[in-house]
């Protein structure tokens, strides 16, 4: 293993990643360590060819399953990584090639929460047969494997390094919020979300870190960044949904609320009080808590019933929320006492005005347990897992905690709850037959699309499916029916009713009847036309330079990789505006962004279509062509330097500018070996000799006029 630990007994732990990948008939296993942010491969078995991985490889974690599977994000058990949302969006399942995953984090004994690595099981394709009974052999040879890592030398630091890790996060903000959403426990329906912070390093576990992060005295610090950090996300999310924020009451009392609230509507935020110390003065955070229900801020407090502190908060702050700890919810289908502790809970926060919500809910049994107890809203892994808030997060159970149970043989057109599902969905639900037609639509869905109910009825999904994406679509729909998988989830396009083009995020699951029979397809759409018109209008500023409204840096960059890629030439031409220094000296830098917008346009119109126009930096300017022929290169250079210099550039105060460029150009040619890098700088140089034989030229001229030449 990485740092001061000794070696590992790597044969050893090799032949439990090899019985351990046979019994759970997977490709392959490996058990890697966590090195300052990275994800070490110290060991592997199995064949891992086209997976990405190989022994002593280094993967950064933030993009990792692994730290998601420890902080909550993503189950430890993934059938099938496309049919996930989370690790459907992820770039290194399209990188690795992983289609199911077991994940299990390996402990270190005697370090509390402490994690040594992973032990990871993975294949290449879907395994829907995964069951909870592999993760537990996966979390018995973990636990096994942590046994044989000694602790730390003597003397050493074991969290050196993580103090030195938070105080960098906590220096470059460098966390991220994902979002579980709230729902209500009848219907399914989402009422708010909470923000939980999520961190790329060691200790990983968000209540490890604070309460790290406290040692060092920069608790506060931390969880007014993440206040800030959720304040600024507020108006990307849902405007029917409140969004709960966790802070203690140290951090309560400190925030800057005049500053943080500027532009946010108060009345969407919960505080959410948690307690990590004891409250020593109650009557400093009321009046605090009052100051924010002023200006229309709710209350919650977390983990009621975990201890007799939690009901001293309720009593003290009569909150707007009351939050039933995990330690309740856990099983409370089974069992009676845990039960009837929740129904009192309940009672007596009605009696103060309070609505209940039940956190930690993992389960069918335990959802409607909830409901049987009078909580009105729960969340927990059952109703959605925490989520990015461009993925979006479930607005019903029927997009989580239903899918277990439309895909028993059951009547579904009969069965109670997934009528109620149906009818209250806020997001399109249709039970679509084997042939494509719609058998029942929700409200939400029509709505979307603007058919009726009649139409639909008479319609197929390939009618109103875009044709360019119909084919994707079929294919999913055939390997379901072929028994290769037995749901799917993608991005395709709708045509509406009045013909404009609808982006919906679709997750289709496969019911069957007895005997294991296809009978139809419960399908979930999701609108994400406005995510996908912010994500066009996000890629384009990126690739856009602000001033003048051309590519920039990175965008000429990346043309320039993707005609490498394909093996195709190109030409690149360095242009750099003459004397600008002294447009910026003489008449300021307003004149000289003047110039470079108009020097912009002059490019933009003396090159092809097709060429790439790009703002290099400064007064600098990168033309990309496909032309390798030099002859091509210096007419198109001639070009370019005669729309440039035909005309002065008027500036806002009526000056004349006159404008000239020197520019230089090379070529790639297939096979000629160069990089990217090489021939941008052969152009540099042409450049920049091009210049001095003007200078030079210009200087002999000048000689010959006074005598000093013949």
């Amino acid at each position: 293993m990485t740092g001061d630990q000794p070696e590992l007994p790597v044969d050893l732990v090799r032949t439990l990643l090899g019985v351990l990948r046979q019994r759970l008939g997977l490709d392959a296993a490996w058990l890697s360590s966590f090195d300052d942010g990275m994800q070490v491969i110290e060991v592997l078995d199995g064949n891992a060819d086209g997976l990405g991985v190989s022994p002593g490889q280094r993967i950064g974690l933030p993009e990792s399953y692994c730290v998601r599977v420890i902080d909550g994000r993503l189950p430890a058990v993934i059938p099938d990584t496309s049919a996930d949302q989370t690790t459907a969006a992820l770039p290194i399942t399209r990188e690795s090639g992983v289609g199911a995953y077991v994940g299990v984090p390996v402990p270190v004994p005697g370090h509390g929460d402490a994690t040594a690595g992973m032990v990871c099981v993975v294949s290449r394709e879907p395994k829907p047969d995964l069951t909870d009974e592999d993760l537990q052999i996966v979390k018995q040879v973990a636990d096994l494997i942590g046994t044989l890592i000694d602790s730390p030398a003597p003397g050493a630091d074991p969290t050196a390094d993580q103090r030195k890790a938070i105080r960098r996060v906590l220096a470059e903000r460098d966390f991220e919020v994902v979002f579980q959403a709230v729902h209500d426990a009848a219907t399914g329906k989402v009422v708010g979300v909470e923000a939980l912070a999520r961190f790329p390093c060691e200790p990983f576990r968000p209540d490890a870190f604070f309460q790290q992060a406290a040692q060092l005295g920069l608790d506060i610090e931390l969880e007014t960044a993440i206040v800030r950090r959720v304040l600024s996300m507020i108006p990307q999310l849902p405007d029917d949904v409140f969004v709960a924020m966790n802070i203690s009451p140290a951090a309560a009392l400190a925030a800057p609320w005049h500053e943080l609230l500027v532009d946010v509507d108060p009345s969407r935020i919960v505080l959410e009080i948690t307690e990590h110390v004891a409250v020593g003065n109650y009557g400093a955070l009321d009046d605090a808590l009052e100051s924010c229900r002023a200006r229309g801020m709710r209350i919650a407090v977390d983990d009621v019933g975990a201890g007799f502190a939690s009901f001293s908060h309720v009593l003290e702050l009569t909150p707007e929320f009351v939050k039933i700890d995990q330690s309740i919810t856990r099983h409370i289908d089974v069992d009676d006492a845990r039960r009837r502790l929740a129904q009192a809970i309940a009672e007596f926060a009605g009696q103060i005005g309070a609505t209940v919500i039940a956190e930690g809910v993992e389960s069918q049994g335990e959802l409607d347990a909830v409901v049987a107890a009078g909580i009105t809203w729960a969340q927990g892994f059952c109703l959605s897992r925490p989520k990015p808030h461009a993925h979006g997060f479930p607005p019903s159970f029927a997009t989580a905690a239903s899918t277990e149970r439309v895909l028993a043989p059951v009547d579904l057109l009969g069965d109670r709850p997934f009528e109620l599902a149906l009818t209250h969905s806020p997001i399109g639900m249709a039970v679509v037959g084997l042939d494509g037609g719609f058998l029942r639509t929700n409200r939400a869905l029509r709505a979307m699309l603007g058919y009726s109910r009649g139409t639909l009825a008479d319609m197929t999904f390939q009618q109103i499916t875009h044709p360019d994406d119909l084919d994707a679509d079929l294919a999913m729909v055939a390997e379901c029916l072929e028994g290769r998988r037995r749901s799917y989830r993608i991005d395709k396009r709708y045509i509406a009713a009045d013909g404009h083009i609808v982006w919906c995020a679709l997750t289709v699951v496969l019911v069957h009847a007895p005997r294991d029979q296809p009978r139809c397809f419960v399908s979930q759409i999701v609108d994400v036309t406005a995510d996908r018109a912010r994500e066009a209008e996000l890629a384009r500023q990126a690739a856009t330079d602000p001033l003048t409204a051309i590519a920039n840096r990175s965008a000429a960059f990346r043309r320039l990789e993707q005609l490498d890629a394909g093996h195709d030439g190109y030409g690149v031409l360095f242009c750099d505006i003459e004397r600008f220094k002294s447009v910026n000296d003489w008449c300021g830098h307003h004149a000289g962004d003047q110039l470079l917008v108009e020097v912009a346009a002059r490019l933009l119109a003396a090159v092809d279509e097709g060429a790439l126009v790009a703002r290099w930096g400064g007064d600098e300017f990168l033309v990309v062509t496909d032309t390798v022929e030099e002859h091509e290169l210096a007419r198109l250079a001639t070009r370019i330097t005669e729309e440039v210099d035909r005309t002065p550039v008027t500036l806002a105060d009526g000056t004349q500018m006159p404008v000239a460029m020197t520019i230089g150009f090379a070529a790639h040619r297939p096979g000629d070996g160069r990089s990217i890098d090489a021939v941008l700088d052969c152009a540099d140089q042409a450049m920049y000799e091009q210049r001095r034989q003007r200078r030079n030229t210009v200087l002999h001229k000048g000689n010959e006029a006074i005598g000093l030449v013949e």
